[in-house]
Formats: structure tokens, C-alpha cells, sequence
């Protein structure tokens, strides 16, 4: 991609390393407050928290702290925005959506409403150049890393235009409380610093760096696994025939799972989205067994899903939506769609001969 134009140098794609400019030669729009906050301040701050976790005093209360607040922003965007408001995975009563709104705003992941939109985009067009807000096959430059920083977070400072079925859904529309954190979500993200800057007389400037800033970029960092780790490494999902899901490239990647709630277990999720249980493995049908199929292996830790069951035996949670212990995957979710299909040729992947084979039967 030429740095050049009409023979001057054409600092903003310098810049950005080209990310200003889509697939197609169009410029992207940047969206500024994202770029200053998120990809300037926020990065610099929790690097100075770095530093100062080697050259200050620390102790257990402050790593109390950011753990406590790492958790509290982490479910308000696993649990909240993604099994609860995204997928209605199970319904929640009022006091526990208020925390989940606060504690999602908090993350500075954005508002719940476009957290939302963009992520039911996003299963609808997985892993296609030019229609998932975050494919990892967005660009192709630097071996391929190029497009996993993209879908790492490199994605948030530029504009997403959303497809028309995808600019406003009637659920969040009509939620009360959804509009509510939209409008507040300045003052929510101010308060995930203000929070930490409460506990200045016991730990001083380190409150704010470590358990703030430090803890913040950890999260954005664990959360932005999952659109780029989980999209090339790991395993995929296999139904009780011990038949892959390959509806989309989604992976299950146990450290993914770990730092950030469960959510690694993404090819899991994205085969069955509606279960707010990730983690997860099915057994084998007797013919599969027969067969000799052997049954999945790994480990599926989902965090998210065990803070579901104890708020469901606390009455705060109910009408979950319970894991099957067998599952069959459909023959679309077996075999890539024509247009990642079409990407996949792009990036000259190999169809595996087992998705050869259903596609030509």
C-alpha cells in the first residue's frame, strides 16, 4: 500500500501503518475520543503502572483491589453485554442488570448498545473480510499479524458502519436502562479510575496506575483474545457425531478462557451462541462411538458460567438456558459459508478434505 499521495508522503497511513485504509482503498473514518483514550492514554499510563509494579512498594491490598475491579468490569461485559443483553442466554432481575450496566461501562469497552450490535454483526458475518467489524483477515500484510491486530483492537479507533439490519435492534431500543448506560458512559468510564483514586491514602498513585490503568489494559487486552487468539489458534468444536464446527473460524483456547471469564471457548460459543455456558464438551452418539470417534479433550474453563449458576441458586438469574448434553451440529455449520469461503481463497487456505467432500455431496 503506497504512502503516497500526489507525490507527498501521506502521513496518516504512516501513522496508522496503513489501518486507515480498508481492503477496498477506501479511508476510514477515525473516531478520535477512541484513538486519544484507548489508544494513547490509556496504553501510556498503564505502562508507567507497569513500571512502578517493579520500582514501588506493592502489597495484597492493592492486588486485592485490581483483582476485585478486574473481575466486577470483566463479568459486566462477559456476563452483561454478551450472555445477557446480546444473546438472552437467561433473564436477570433489575438490581443485578444495574450492576452489570455499571460494571460494563466501567470496562470502557464502549456502551452497551453498540458493544451489542457490533458483536450480533459480528456472528453474523464471523471471520469475513470487509463485513465483521473485527476479521482477523481484514489485512493480510506481516505474515498475517497484521489482520490479528486489527481484531485485536486496533479495530475500535476507526468507524464501523454497520449493515442497515444491524443500525438499531428493538430490544435495546426499548430498554430503559440500556438507553440509560448509553448516556452515562462518560461518567461510568470516569468512575472505573475515580473508583481505584478513592483508595490514594492507602496506596497512593499506584491505586490509580496499577489497580486502575494497569488493570484496565489487562482486560481490553484478555477481551481482545478473544477476536484475534480465537480466530487462529486452539480447537474447534465437535458435536456428538464428532463432526467440527466450521461455520467460521472461531477456536477454543483454554488461556483465552482463563484470563478472560470463559469466553475463550469461542468456537463453542459461536455454535451454539444462545448458551450462556461455554465451556463445555458433548458426549458421543452411539454410532460415533462405534466408530471409533474420540471424544473431545481439553480444558473448557468458563468462569462466567459458574457465576451464572450461583446468582441462579440466589434467585438473581433464572430461565437459563441449559446446555444439551448431546448436540448436532446442522450441515451449514459443518462447512464455511460462500462468502468466508471466498476469503479463505484470498488468503489461499486449504479446505480440509472432509469439507470437500460435504460441500460436493
Amino acid at each position: 500500500m503506497s504512502a503516497l499521495v500526489k507525490g507527498r508522503r501521506d502521513w496518516p497511513t504512516v501513522l496508522s501503518l496503513g489501518f486507515n485504509i480498508d481492503r477496498n482503498g477506501k479511508r476510514r473514518k477515525p473516531v478520535w475520543i477512541s484513538i486519544v483514550t484507548l489508544g494513547i492514554l490509556l496504553p501510556g499510563f498503564a505502562m508507567w503502572g507497569l513500571y512502578r509494579v517493579f520500582t514501588t512498594p506493592t502489597g495484597i491490598g492493592l492486588w486485592g483491589l485490581a483483582a476485585a475491579l478486574y473481575l466486577f468490569t470483566m463479568f459486566g461485559v462477559t456476563l452483561g453485554n454478551h450472555r445477557y443483553w446480546t444473546h438472552r442466554g437467561f433473564e436477570a432481575r433489575f438490581p443485578l442488570r444495574v450492576a452489570l450496566a455499571v460494571a460494563s461501562g466501567m470496562s470502557m469497552e464502549g456502551d452497551i448498545q453498540g458493544w451489542v450490535l457490533n458483536h450480533r454483526a459480528h456472528h453474523r458475518f464471523a471471520d469475513v473480510a470487509g463485513k465483521d467489524p473485527h476479521s482477523p483477515y481484514e489485512y493480510p500484510g506481516w505474515r498475517g499479524y497484521k489482520g490479528l491486530l486489527w481484531a485485536q483492537g486496533v479495530w475500535l479507533f476507526f468507524a464501523y458502519e454497520r449493515p442497515p439490519e444491524y443500525a438499531m435492534h428493538r430490544d435495546l431500543a426499548q430498554d430503559r436502562l440500556v438507553q440509560w448506560q448509553r448516556r452515562a458512559f462518560p461518567f461510568l468510564a470516569v468512575a472505573n479510575f475515580g473508583v481505584p483514586l478513592a483508595f490514594y491514602p492507602l496506596y497512593g498513585w499506584n491505586s490509580v496506575l496499577i489497580a486502575g490503568a494497569l488493570r484496565t489494559a489487562a482486560l481490553m487486552t484478555a477481551t481482545g483474545f478473544v477476536n484475534s487468539v480465537c480466530h487462529k489458534w486452539g480447537t474447534r468444536a465437535k458435536d456428538s457425531r464428532g463432526h467440527e464446527f466450521r461455520a467460521d473460524d472461531s477456536r477454543n483456547n483454554a488461556f483465552v478462557a482463563v484470563v478472560a471469564g470463559g469466553e475463550g471457548n469461542h468456537s463453542w460459543h459461536h455454535a451454539d451462541p444462545a448458551c450462556p455456558r461455554h465451556g463445555r464438551r458433548v458426549a458421543l452418539d452411539a454410532e460415533a462411538v462405534a466408530a471409533g470417534v474420540k471424544p473431545e479433550r481439553g480444558w473448557h474453563p468458563d468462569a462466567t458460567w459458574r457465576l451464572v449458576q450461583l446468582l441462579a441458586m440466589l434467585g438473581l438469574i433464572y430461565n437459563v438456558k441449559q446446555p444439551k448434553v448431546k448436540i448436532y451440529f446442522a450441515d451449514k455449520q459443518l462447512v464455511p459459508n460462500p462468502s468466508l469461503r471466498q476469503t479463505h481463497r484470498e488468503w489461499h487456505i486449504k479446505e480440509p478434505e472432509e469439507t470437500r467432500e460435504l460441500l460436493a455431496s
